[in-house]
């Protein structure tokens, strides 16, 4: 009779611990039921953040591209060379002829007459004064 009780204390201790170890797995899946979906949530969170940020790299390279063809574009190019290099157009650079002696000059390729002798402005004023001191150097060489 002794050996029944035992017996049936060992029995009742391990219905305990087959009990105990029942309700952990039970506990241990609900907490896997409710971590899944909300790791899940995490991620769809994070991906759609990365989506996002994927999406304004792309519109920033997008107008980072637009910029480098317009920088590349030979009207900026002039724009930048005329703005910071003073860089002009062969027809906009004058030229002024100033005869130094008597022979008669014959205008180079591209020139005129017009810009071998000016009319107004201050170069005209200046032709006049240098014809004048070469008349008063003449009269002057011919007194002596």
């Amino acid at each position: 009779m002794i050996k029944n009780v035992e017996w049936s204390s060992k029995r009742t201790f391990s219905i305990e611990i087959l009990g105990l170890i029942y309700f952990l797995t039970i506990v241990l899946a609900g907490v896997m039921l409710v971590y899944q979906p909300a790791r899940v949530a995490h991620l769809n969170q994070e991906v759609r953040h990365l989506e996002k940020q994927l999406h304004d790299l792309k519109l920033r390279n997008e107008d980072l591209k637009k910029m480098v063809a317009s920088m590349e574009s030979l009207t900026y190019i002039e724009a930048q060379a005329r703005t910071k290099l003073g860089m002009v157009e062969p027809e906009q650079v004058k030229s002024v002829i100033v005869a130094t002696g008597p022979q008669e000059h014959q205008p180079a390729r591209g020139e005129s007459y017009a810009a071998a002798e000016p009319t107004r402005g201050i170069l005209a004023w200046l032709s006049r004064i240098a014809e004048f001191m070469k008349d008063s150097v003449a009269v002057a060489k011919g007194k002596q």
